[in-house]
């Protein structure tokens, strides 16, 4: 969501607008060469699959892997190895809809896991909701009205102190300002979003693999980019936003400080995530 923009792809082209149009057609596209790509190369089945958006989201995990072997694939990065007693594969599936739809339908025909699950951050959608909470949703939305049912019950009668299992909502926008995540939530009456769940429970649905979300709450309701941030994000090319910040670089030196704050609130928040994966590793 919006602290993954600000930290890992803070001068990244906005390519989210130009495939908000065609997202629907894409995941519908890798879905159905799912049975095509049986004829491809094929790779051992994995006991459990991890799909992140970037390396920083998957960092928690990534450092507690054992023999991890790394590989560029086509369509996403690769981190192979052992974790909590099981052969696992992690992949950085990339920040945009189509990317995402490509990477989990090349990780379903290659690995063959026996489960997938959505991991990462994600945004409250009320003030409730606070940095640090747990999503496990039993429900996913995305904002073309379709609902998946989803999710892998924790065996205890009692929620857990933190742990969210209300509907999850996935959109294609970073939600930068209170205002556009009042107005999500307000249109789905949910108090929690994400960028990918949406899409990985799709591909999961028409390729009949066992799915799950588990996210952490990375950022709150009020929280905005430092005025820095948002000044490179509203220019439009790779040139404008670097002279931007360079420009910060020299008059704005309080603003860079936080956002490597940012940055060390992330990794913070990516080993907390990997905690809770553990627990529910562990029970699979």
């Amino acid at each position: 969501m919006l602290i993954r923009y600000l930290v890992a792809n803070m001068l990244k082209s906005q390519a989210q607008e130009a495939v908000r149009s065609k997202v629907e057609q894409a995941v519908t596209d890798q879905a159905r060469n799912i049975a095509e790509m049986k004829q491809g190369r094929e790779m051992p089945a994995c006991e459990l699959a991890m799909v992140f958006a970037n390396s920083l989201e998957a960092s928690g995990v990534v450092d507690q892997m054992e023999g991890v072997i790394s590989t560029q694939c086509a369509s996403f990065v690769e981190h192979a190895g052992r974790w909590q007693g099981m052969d696992i594969i992690v992949i950085e599936a990339g920040d945009t809809w189509r990317q995402v739809a490509r990477a989990v339908t090349d990780l379903i025909n290659m690995h063959h896991p026996s489960w997938v699950i959505s991991a990462g951050f994600a945004s409250s959608l009320s003030k409730r909701v606070r940095k640090g909470m747990i999503v496990m949703p039993n429900v996913i939305r995305d904002v073309k009205g379709r609902e998946l049912q989803v999710g892998f019950q924790l065996g205890e009668s009692k929620p857990q102190a933190g742990l969210l299992t209300d509907d999850l909502v996935s959109t294609p926008e970073v939600l930068t300002t209170p205002a556009k995540r009042k107005e999500l939530a307000s249109q789905f009456k949910t108090e929690v979003a994400d960028m990918e769940s949406a899409v990985v429970a799709e591909i999961c649905r028409q390729a009949r693999q066992r799915c799950m979300a588990i996210r952490i709450v990375a950022e709150e309701f009020d929280d905005q980019p430092p005025e820095l941030m948002s000044r490179i994000m509203k220019q439009g090319s790779f040139a404008a936003k670097f002279g931007a910040f360079s420009k910060g670089l020299f008059s704005q030196a309080s603003q860079l400080k936080e956002m490597w704050d940012l940055n060390n609130e992330a990794y913070k928040s990516s080993e907390r995530l990997s905690g809770f994966l553990a627990g529910v590793v562990r029970q699979l």
